[in-house]
């Protein structure tokens, strides 16, 4: 089974904001292995067709700091669970949703 997993940017780090961020990290696993990743352009700053673009990546899972919340039942809708309330380096989200420690939707994420 394939899951895709986009972390919002702000240079190294997880975006405070996902509004903000002008990049997302886009990590595929299957079986829990890595297998794809790239950096990825948000373009324009509409929440909805951002959304949109990651769905149409086949993002599931979105991390990042904060979420407008206006906006999270379009994300639902397309199939994106949004986590917020994580910080920290990007590469650090990513092994904690590997080992599967990021699952609620208000999950923290803290560095080691």
């Amino acid at each position: 089974m394939t899951t895709c997993v986009a972390i919002a940017l702000f240079g190294e780090e997880v975006s405070p904001r996902f509004c903000f961020a002008e990049q997302v990290l886009v990590v595929s696993f299957e079986n829990g292995r890595e297998i794809r990743r790239n950096v990825v352009g948000l373009g324009e700053p509409w929440l909805p067709r951002r959304i949109a673009h990651l769905a149409a990546m086949g993002v599931r899972t979105l991390l990042c700091g904060a979420f407008n919340r206006a906006y999270l039942p379009n994300a639902e809708r397309l199939g994106i669970r949004v986590v917020t309330g994580i910080s920290g380096k990007a590469e650090d989200a990513v092994a904690s949703f590997r080992r599967g420690q990021i699952v609620s939707p208000r999950a923290r994420h803290r560095r080691s």
